[in-house]
């Protein structure tokens, strides 16, 4: 019948998505004009985390310049055309409904357990966001604060940002990040889910991790589908450094108390799901020193007597060389190979520069989990 057409004819569109060179989110977009594509409150949101995470750049620079120096517009024929990441990322709302005529996401908070069959039109609460990704992140996080107001006590209001964020707040903001990054936006007959179930929170989306299911833990980078707008994302410090994500979230849910995260790549429905499980009927639970504690425990069984160094000499941002210098090392690749990878790897040092990682600007300093740590030695 014309249902299992179309479903082939997906499957097929799929397919050839996958297995091109060119990502979709780096083709251009010629549906609507320039002048009328982007959410300019959007971009200007963007910018400014983009600026404080990325100190240098010039702040005055306009909009058209910044994304074309970042390749989020492209030039064809000698006009300006913005790329579909471009659009996915900081489109107006016309910009993303010519793109993606689906919702971006589909949010739903269920008073069931996961395990029980209740008709999915039974839900306490919904939000279908229809916006770009950067709306979409503000809508979905708006809710998060206001069914877990608790686990918020630590986030400056104004800004949003964590002072001292809860760990179960950076694993939620991780998984949510991984739905809007790597679905599969082509696939126009889907969309990504978050389900709040009564034991768990249920995150799926459309299109499967080009990771074999054995090798999604381990450290590095993996090919990836929209690799323009992990970037975008990544650049601003609002999700994990590519390889290392999965692993942060199995670490720091485990360490509040939880079952692991189950993650399902189910390559046969193209489609990627994770499950963060919570004692049933319980909120993400405020996490206390001892939590702190068992989260820099856990990664300090990890952690080398070269590695303790590193974090010991570590203050601020430094380049390579002073590192080397405060550490009394000669031979860079001994460093690199025993003192800074292993750092990095296990989330306890961040480049500034995570784009650019041979840049000559490049600096280190601790992240979160690495200051949490050194404390906790110190003391």
């Amino acid at each position: 019948g014309g249902g299992d057409y179309r479903a082939q004819q997906h499957e097929t569109e799929r397919m050839l998505r996958d297995a091109s060179a060119d990502r979709w989110d780096g083709e251009p977009f010629t549906r609507v004009d320039l002048d009328e594509v982007f959410q300019s409150a959007s971009l200007k949101w963007y910018r400014d985390r983009f600026h404080a995470t990325n100190p240098g750049f010039d702040v005055e620079q306009p909009h058209h310049e910044f994304l074309y120096e970042w390749g989020y517009l492209v030039k064809e024929s000698g006009k300006l055309l913005p790329t579909r990441g471009a659009v996915a990322l900081f489109g107006s709302l016309r910009g993303v409904r010519n793109l993606i005529p689906k919702p971006v996401l589909d949010v739903r908070f269920l008073g069931y357990a996961s395990t029980e069959d209740f008709d999915e039109t039974r839900w306490i609460d919904r939000l279908v966001s229809e916006v770009n990704i950067i709306e979409t992140w503000q809508q979905l996080l708006a809710k998060y604060l206001f069914f877990m107001p608790k686990t918020f006590r630590d986030i400056d209001p104004a800004t949003l940002e964590r002072r001292d964020a809860p760990a179960g707040f950076r694993v939620f903001r991780e998984a949510a990040m991984n739905l809007l990054i790597h679905q599969d936006y082509g696939d126009h007959s889907r969309k990504a889910v978050i389900e709040y179930f009564t034991d768990g929170i249920k995150f799926w989306n459309p299109g499967d991790s080009f990771a074999d299911e054995k090798h999604l833990l381990d450290p590095g980078e993996k090919d990836v589908r929209n690799p323009a707008i992990a970037m975008a994302i990544r650049r601003i410090g609002m999700c994990e450094q590519a390889g290392t994500g999965l692993r942060m979230m199995q670490r720091e849910w485990q360490a509040l108390g939880h079952g692991p995260p189950i993650n399902t790549n189910d390559r046969v429905h193209k489609s990627f799901a994770t499950f963060l499980p919570e004692p049933r009927g319980a909120a993400v639970p405020q996490p206390t020193g001892e939590v702190a504690g068992e989260v820099a425990g856990e990664v300090a069984g990890e952690v080398t007597g070269e590695v303790a160094k590193l974090l010991g000499v570590l203050t601020g941002e430094l380049s390579r060389q002073e590192i080397q210098r405060a550490l009394g090392l000669k031979h860079e690749d001994h460093f690199r190979e025993a003192y800074l990878k292993p750092a990095l790897a296990l989330g306890l040092v961040e480049m500034t520069r995570p784009e650019k990682p041979k840049s000559r600007l490049q600096r280190y300093r601790l992240t979160e989990a690495g200051r949490r740590l050194k404390g906790g030695r110190a003391s």
